[in-house]
């Protein structure tokens, strides 16, 4: 394991207010993970900047579904091998804080196999006071990569729509964004029409969404970390909705009835050029791009059910992808372009799934009534998608190792349409 050293990472605050805190339960846990200790970051004159960092970095791991992390007193270089050894822990992470000036900490990290005693992960980094919860996240993601040998998705944002209900009947919409844990929420956008699809651009820094403020069905890209205008794009005849970027983020993928009838399009920026998809006299929308571009999978009623479709886009060629069960909608891909995560519909109850696009095995991840709007994790280790608990609207997480699963419910209103960040560049 290479030893890295960032002589500065300052990160900068959100654009916007915090407003609806999303509270996390844990619905379900898994037993057998990766036993990993997290000992609280020594700290002179300030305890409670350890333990905040220590306790970010556990909660990241348990909720994984690969690890399981506890807590212990603090490990201050020596580190006792045969006490955790017969803990049964098999890694253990402890590192110190110090304070440079008023705002800003020198923070050091080590991890150490408890078996081998061999250390296989450190690291020095210079923060700003306001970045320590996002710092944590990132130091998660050194020590998945440390311990398992692939990224992890801890240093990246959600994205989702809050609605709230107001005085006379009247919905205030929000388009909001927050840390991976759902932590540290801020709203961008605030409507009393109608927010729907937000979709995160490849390199973090603008969220494509739909919005009903000019009384009909209008595709935006707001920047939520930069002073800029929001971009409106071409008024397009008819409804425009499900906006998805291209991986190169030079492009958006639309549903469009320009033509009397929804099919999919493309919109470049670069040129406004709008490319037609599919053109066909069902109804074709819900479209994203595979990781590498080549494809795209929407949903379509052309077979006389609402199923899921791939297009390769040299070829031209259009295959049905789903034939079990009768409704299937909604698809994405996952990172490595091999899976699909859908709605899947079971009797009356609409459910996540998994399909194995080459095999066609189809796995049920959920055993809700209402599930809908799936996303992958930027490492595929996790799904999060909205669902319903007692007619409000929550975002849950399944993780498809072992199931682990938590629910992110807003203490005011509810919480519609996640959407998954990229990682962080």
């Amino acid at each position: 394991m290479k030893f890295t050293k960032l002589l500065a990472l300052f990160l900068t605050l959100y654009i916007g207010t915090a407003n609806a805190i999303l509270e996390v339960t844990v619905l379900k846990r898994i037993e057998n993970a990766f036993p990993i200790v997290i000992a609280p970051f020594d700290v002179a004159g300030d305890v409670k900047k350890g333990k905040v960092i220590a306790d970010i970095m556990r909660d990241n791991f348990n909720r994984s579904g690969e690890f399981s992390a506890s807590s212990a007193e603090n490990v201050i270089n020596k580190v006792d091998f045969d006490h955790w050894q017969e803990k049964k822990a098999e890694a253990i992470v402890f590192g110190k804080i110090e304070k440079v000036s008023k705002k800003v900490f020198n923070v050091w990290i080590h991890l150490v196999d408890v078996y081998s005693k061999q250390e296989l992960y450190a690291e020095k980094i210079t923060v700003h006071d306001s970045g320590i919860r996002r710092i944590a996240h990132y130091l998660s993601d050194r020590i998945y990569f440390a311990l398992l040998g692939e990224k992890g998705s801890f240093y990246t944002r959600l994205s989702y729509i809050t609605v709230v209900n107001k005085d006379k009947g009247k919905r205030e919409y929000r388009l909001e964004i927050s840390h991976s844990d759902a932590q540290n929420p801020q709203t961008i956008l605030t409507s009393g029409s109608p927010i729907l699809s937000p979709s995160w651009s490849p390199d973090q820094e603008k969220i494509a969404y739909v919005s009903f403020e000019n009384g009909r069905s209008e595709v935006f890209i707001r920047y939520p970390f930069v002073r800029r205008k929001t971009q409106k794009l071409p008024y397009f005849d008819g409804i425009a909705s499900a906006p998805s970027w291209h991986p190169n983020g030079e492009s958006l993928l639309l549903t469009l009835s320009k033509d009397g009838n929804k099919d999919i399009y493309s919109y470049h920026f670069k040129n406004d050029k709008l490319t037609r998809l599919t053109k066909d006299t069902a109804i074709d929308t819900e479209a994203s791009y595979s990781p590498d571009g080549k494809r795209i999978v929407f949903t379509s009623n052309r077979s006389g059910q609402v199923q899921i479709y791939i297009k390769d886009l040299s070829s031209n060629k259009i295959n049905r992808a789903t034939f079990e069960g009768r409704y299937n909608a909604k698809a994405v891909f996952s990172p490595d372009g091999k899976t699909l995560a859908m709605v899947h519909r079971v009797d009356k109850d609409y459910r996540i799934a998994l399909l194995d696009i080459k095999s066609r095995d189809l796995t049920i991840m959920t055993e809700n009534q209402l599930d809908e709007s799936p996303f992958f994790s930027p490492n595929g280790g996790m799904i999060i998608f909205a669902t319903n608990r007692g007619d409000r609207g929550v975002l849950s997480v399944v993780s498809l190792l072992g199931r682990e699963t938590f629910e992110l419910a807003s203490k005011e209103g509810e919480v519609r349409e996640p959407n998954w960040s990229h990682y962080s560049r």
